[in-house]
């Protein structure tokens, strides 16, 4: 059975799917990172190193040690992969 949305709801999926949000009858795009985690179905790791969203919610991490953020940093990373901590500025 079809499920009949209102403009509303239907403004929201668009978005979501898209990647743009959309504002009455004009669509605003948002800047899209570049990181393919984020199109992933299972990525290999918990946050984004691009943009520090979590892309892998179910993946459970220990905690990170300062050895793996400089590891991090030194491989110009933005963000730590298993804390979504911000490492460069």
């Amino acid at each position: 059975m079809l499920e009949v949305l209102d403009l509303q709801q239907l403004q929201g999926a668009m978005g979501a799917f898209w990647g743009v949000s959309v504002r009455g009858a004009t669509a605003v795009q948002r800047e899209r990172c570049p990181n393919l985690n984020h199109g992933r179905t299972n990525p290999p790791v918990r946050y984004c190193i691009e943009c520090g969203k979590v892309v892998n919610a179910s993946l459970v991490v220990g905690k990170c040690s300062d050895e793996e953020h400089a590891k991090n940093r030194r491989q110009r990373n933005k963000y730590c992969s298993d804390c979504g901590v911000q490492l460069i500025k």
